[in-house]
């Protein structure tokens, strides 16, 4: 009998362990929160920083472009080159503004944004006959404040060669769930400047694919349906004229920061496409060099 129980003992201890051993083994692992762009339940925080080189001026290239305007992807192209040419030293935007611009049955994907058409009308661009464009605002007031796009290379060359005033440090932090972005610009003045200067943050997307009118191509197949766009202004973070940062003048070393809370990112953008862009400008109305950009920076969405 004594053996009996013995051995029942030992078949209960086994079937114990044998349990136990299966309930650790089918236990599923800790299920981390969404962090899919656009979605309610991420709650990851990406961020990046990106500081200027104090010994490079950069050259802001604006492209003010259309899905109408035929010659436009022919401007689309210098400026593709002049990044590879010029790596690292010059910061890429294309506006959509004017009649190139405005929709139809045939080109309904709308580019245009409330500070693209600031700008357009401030400097006149698509008035002056899309595709043309600006190199760090130089000039304006001038007759060649606007520049044609086979111009802008010597633009480009004559603007990097310079000597920055002004050295930008970008940062952002943004929620992956909901799309609130927090945004830095930290600028440096690198001499003694007086004046009145303003910083402006922007938001642009690249790799958006959407309709486009191209007159290098045959007759019959001139309205691209793949078209890809890059740079592409999505708006403005703080606001299309921007936040004074210096109002009487600089100080050789002095700092000031621009901060822009829970900016919403439009959930039909690709984050990992866009990029914050924000330059410094001559603010004063009375300069001989009112709305030049001075420095430049763009920091990548992660």
């Amino acid at each position: 009998m004594k053996k009996i129980i013995s051995n029942i003992s030992v078949l209960l201890l086994v079937i114990a362990i044998s349990s136990s051993c299966d309930f650790v083994t089918n236990v599923n692992p800790p299920v981390e929160p969404s962090t899919t762009g656009g979605g309610t339940t991420g709650v990851d925080i990406s961020d990046s920083t990106v500081g200027s080189n104090p010994a490079q001026k950069k050259a802001l290239v604006e492209d003010y472009t259309g899905h109408k305007c035929g010659n436009c992807p022919q401007a689309a192209i210098v400026l593709k080159n002049l990044e590879t040419t010029y790596t690292g030293k010059i910061v890429p935007l294309a506006i959509h503004a004017g009649f190139f611009a405005t929709t139809n049955v045939t080109y309904p994907t709308n580019f245009q944004t409330t500070a693209g058409t600031a700008y357009d009308s401030q400097f006149g661009n698509s008035a002056a006959g899309n595709p043309n464009g600006l190199v760090n605002r130089v000039g304006y007031g001038s007759g060649g404040f606007i520049k044609a796009y086979t111009n802008w290379g010597t633009e480009v060359v004559a603007q990097i060669a310079q000597t920055p005033k002004f050295q930008l440090i970008l940062k952002y932090k943004y929620n992956t769930g909901t799309l609130k972005l927090n945004a830095d610009v930290k600028v440096k003045s690198l001499a003694s400047n007086t004046g009145i200067y303003k910083v402006v943050m922007l938001l642009t997307e690249d790799k958006i694919v959407a309709e486009q009118l191209d007159y290098s191509l045959p007759v019959g197949s001139q309205t691209v349906l793949n078209y890809e766009f890059n740079h592409v202004l999505r708006g403005a973070i703080n606001s299309e004229w921007g936040d004074v940062v210096f109002s009487g003048g600089a100080a050789l070393n002095a700092t000031q920061t621009i901060s822009k809370t829970n900016f919403q990112i439009n959930s039909n953008y690709v984050p990992s496409h866009c990029h914050m862009v924000a330059f410094i400008y001559d603010a004063d109305p009375a300069s001989p060099t009112h709305y030049e950009v001075l420095q430049s920076e763009e920091l990548e969405l992660k």
